[in-house]
């Protein structure tokens, strides 16, 4: 099905004049990554909450075509402060990445990515892919953090820079990738050339069983469904197979690569997450994201209650679950900034929770017992 290719990796060291990362700071550094990226650094944007900076999870944060930074940094400050989490924020700028398609969106892995080809295919480390690893190894450095992994959350352009992102870097250390609102997709699908598809692009058959057994969320705005909407791409190739706006080409992508993972027989651990009454509006995307940059940044472990669900969703006036296995003692409920808004202590043989005090809107529920916790997302009617 695929095609087989010996494996080359590459290490790229790198040195950055990162300051001032410390306890409770808002700024910026410059990263410059040895190679032949090293005429080309980026400015990183950053947020630290108060605590103990060498336990804090990291959580990067992807622009767009803005390539704004510091706008991105900023939509997750608050989420940040109330949730003990560092914010990573690359802008890679127009005048050291020129050209959004070739040197942002598609990550140079190709000189032109709408005409790729053997000659033209970039070596790995000229990749703008290859910079992120670096920048969290210095990171890393510099605070001397006891993190061994990263979460990362993309909108728009963003979005399309980070799915492409784990299927070009399998060997990253990217633990969940949140996708918000791309524009348009690098489908894991046979038949189409890249960059709509998988033809050309020389991805190995385990860099896309390992992009499919990596969690990542395919977030969706409902209402993101303008196909005039400035900046989205249209052609003949992508408006035919993916469809005419942004809500429409990721719900194909997602359904094509659940198929394409069942045809693999491979595991999927993707998940399609849709926002109501939400368009093309990145801060309103990165609020309801929380639920699962917390689900791994906070340890939030699912597995061992897979069956334990709750209902109905949305909600009036009482949440229904069955605790009778689980043995829950507690439930904590969140707003969309992480903030707690109430604590209450249950009995094993509780199975339902009054909500009629809750005004409508979007809520975290958490679950916990002295081992393991269970996070659900519900809207209140």
């Amino acid at each position: 099905m695929f095609k087989k290719f010996s494996v080359l990796i590459v290490f790229i060291t790198s040195f950055s004049t990162a300051q001032n990362l410390n306890s409770n700071s808002t700024g910026s550094f410059t990263f410059t990554p040895n190679g032949p990226l090293s005429d080309q650094p980026i400015e990183v944007y950053f947020h630290i909450p108060s605590g103990d900076i060498t336990t804090m999870p990291i959580v990067f944060s992807f622009h767009g075509s803005g390539r704004d930074g510091d706008t991105h940094r900023d939509f997750w400050i608050d989420m940040a402060n109330e949730n003990g989490f560092i914010v990573i924020a690359p802008e890679f700028s127009s005048n050291n990445y020129p050209g959004l398609g070739d040197n942002y969106l598609m990550g140079n892995v190709f000189d032109d990515g709408d005409n790729p080809s053997p000659e033209t295919r970039n070596p790995e480390d000229e990749w703008t892919f290859s910079v992120i690893e670096p920048l969290f190894d210095a990171i890393l450095d510099d605070i001397s953090s006891t993190q061994t992994t990263y979460n990362a959350w993309g909108h728009s352009g963003g979005s399309q820079f980070l799915h492409r992102f784990l299927f070009f870097k399998p060997n990253s250390r990217l633990e969940v990738a949140v996708c918000s609102n791309a524009g348009w997709y690098t489908v894991p699908e046979l038949g189409v050339s890249f960059p709509y598809g998988i033809d050309n692009s020389e991805l190995l058959e385990s860099n896309i069983t390992h992009a499919f057994e990596t969690k990542l969320i395919v977030h969706l705005g409902e209402s993101d469904t303008n196909q005039n909407s400035s900046g989205l791409r249209h052609n003949t190739v992508v408006d035919n197979q993916q469809g005419l706006n942004r809500f429409a080409r990721g719900n194909y992508f997602f359904n094509t690569s659940e198929a394409e993972a069942e045809d693999m027989d491979v595991a999927f651990n993707w998940e399609i997450d849709t926002v109501p009454n939400v368009g093309h509006n990145a801060q309103q995307m990165a609020n309801d994201a929380l639920p699962h940059i917390l689900s791994s940044a906070l340890g939030v472990v699912n597995d061992n209650f897979i069956n334990f669900e709750i209902g109905p969703n949305p909600v009036k006036n009482e949440i229904r679950f069955n605790n009778n296995n689980s043995n829950f003692s507690k439930i904590e409920i969140f707003n969309l900034l992480g903030q707690t808004l109430s604590t209450i202590n249950i009995k094993p043989t509780q199975n339902t929770l009054a909500t009629n005090n809750l005004s409508g809107g979007i809520y975290l529920i958490k679950f916990s017992n002295q081992m393991h916790s269970k996070l659900f997302r519900i809207i209140k009617k």
